[in-house]
């Protein structure tokens, strides 16, 4: 049984050091990598510049140097290249003059820039790392906590399995949720088409997914009148596995240099990708571990204590990533709150 530190009400930003206090050991002039997602524009509620402005000052205060970072999309918005996703950082409040850290995107100008790491798993037996991030002494994986098309909840091991990889590492766990196609049952109408929110469905005789860029949405399954677009059969699972695994690696590679730190406020059914969306819950203020498993175990209890009866908007198979991560050895369900004023 693991501690997990919560604050239940974020009063004032500079409460986010002591959480985070309880959780890091950092050594005197450490490269720490702040992985977090600075938002798109389309949507606010990503977490607020203020709260990792004070993460930055506490970093700082150990004498260690940190840097805030992500890395670049699948789909062609406005974090897809690094220019665009320093400009959409900036506008979005992340910036050297704002937090007091610069911003550096792991995987290059392109998303192509990182290195191979080995995974133990069976699905995916390497991944490709965002290279900043693989080079960094410490990681501070930073998470809004929110729901997500394709995981149903989406927290740290989502930000570690797929947020901390270079385009080609995000490929390699998409793969198992890109639908599949039955040329028996489409009529040939262009509503997949029309559906794809990044154009990556064309019409040729039938309808073509480019594989290099799909993120399995399903918004063309939903929009498909006939059921010829479906998931390949139990993608779900492999699809989770390939996830855990993946976290699995970079976990394994910062072994004991790396804390947890998740924001439960703005939750909403949709990750941060999203055009803007309504949260579905009150405020649940934020939680730290330095153990992945069981922050995210608790962070998806009070998620759904607090949903209620709409506790299924956050999909009723997301604990699957939580059992394949203590299975893999990443952490454990058990836990115990020691709350923080």
């Amino acid at each position: 049984m693991t501690d997990v530190y919560r604050l239940a009400n974020l009063y004032r930003p500079e409460q986010i050091r002591d959480l985070f206090e309880r959780v890091s050991e950092l050594e005197t002039g450490a490269l720490v990598a702040v992985k977090l997602h600075m938002g798109e524009l389309i949507n606010y509620r990503f977490i607020r510049p203020p709260f990792v402005r004070e993460l930055v000052a506490a970093i700082r205060a150990a004498g260690a140097t940190p840097f805030l970072t992500d890395t670049t999309t699948l789909y062609t918005r406005d974090r897809h290249n690094a220019v665009d996703y320093l400009n959409t950082a900036r506008q979005n409040g992340f910036n050297f003059a704002t937090v007091g850290a610069p911003v550096i995107i792991a995987d290059g100008l392109t998303g192509e820039s990182g290195v191979l790491i080995g995974t133990g798993g069976k699905l995916v037996k390497e991944i490709e790392v965002g290279q900043a991030i693989y080079e960094a002494d410490y990681l501070v994986t930073v998470t809004h906590c929110t729901g997500h098309p394709s995981t149903g909840y989406a927290g740290a091991l989502k930000n570690l399995g797929m947020g901390c990889c270079t385009k080609n590492g995000k490929r390699a766990v998409h793969r198992f949720s890109i639908p599949e196609f039955d040329e028996t049952k489409c009529e040939q109408c262009p509503r997949c088409i029309e559906a794809c929110p990044y154009s990556f469905i064309q019409m040729d005789d039938d309808p073509v997914i480019d594989p290099q860029g799909c993120v399995g949405c399903a918004r063309c399954i939903k929009a498909c009148p006939t059921g010829a677009m479906h998931r390949p059969h139990g993608w779900y699972e492999q699809y989770m596995t390939a996830l855990i695994e993946a976290a699995n690696a970079i976990q394994k590679h910062f072994a004991n240099n790396i804390c947890f730190i998740n924001f439960l406020t703005d939750v909403t059914t949709t990750c941060d990708c999203i055009v803007q969306q309504r949260p579905f819950i009150p405020d649940l203020g934020a939680l730290a571990s330095r153990d992945v498993v069981s922050i995210e175990q608790a962070s998806f209890e009070l998620i759904q204590a607090a949903a209620g009866p709409d506790a299924e908007a956050m999909g009723v198979h997301s604990e699957i990533q939580f059992a394949l991560a203590e299975q893999l050895r990443l952490g454990t369900r058990s836990y115990t709150v020691s709350y923080l004023e």
